[in-house]
This record gives C-alpha cells, structure tokens and sequence, in this order.
C-alpha cells in the first residue's frame, strides 16, 4: 500500500492508502493515529483498479467514511454560528 492522502483533524492523522498492485487488495486503507497509536484501522472497497490514480467514485466514497468516522470519533467541527454548542 502506498500513502495517497493525508490530513489532521483534532489531533488525529488521518491517512488514506491505495495497493501498489492488482495482487493487492482493491481498497482504500483508512488508518487514523493519535500520536504513534493507530486508534482506527479500516478499509473501503475500490469499485475500479487504480491504475493511474483512484477513480472519483472511489474517492467519495472514502470521503463519505471519513466523514462517519470523524463524526464517531466526536472530532466534527461545528459551524462558527453564534449560540451553536
């Protein structure tokens, strides 16, 4: 697998990986660390081989499941609305 995205979110790394090869599995690896921990490791099904990169309907779908864990993890952002918890 090799690191395709990475981003931070309340002190959490979330890092999305794709296989290097057909031989591999055909998902994205979800990892989220805190500091060295892995605290979630995970996996989207990729619909197509990502042969010279993943497909826009493989990217949302990782979008929508990082959404869902950033929301499980209670690291979502809440809009700067006064009066909003």
């Amino acid at each position: 697998m090799t690191e395709w995205s990475r981003f931070e979110r309340g002190g959490d790394t979330f890092i999305a990986s794709l296989p290097d090869s057909a031989a591999e599995a055909q998902v994205f690896a979800i990892c989220v660390m805190r500091g060295d921990m892995v605290i979630r490791s995970e996996t989207v099904p990729l619909i197509h081989q990502p042969i010279f990169g993943p497909d826009v309907g493989d990217v949302a779908a990782l979008n929508e499941r990082v959404e869902e864990i950033i929301t499980e993890l209670g690291l979502k952002e809440h809009d700067d609305v006064p009066g909003t918890p």
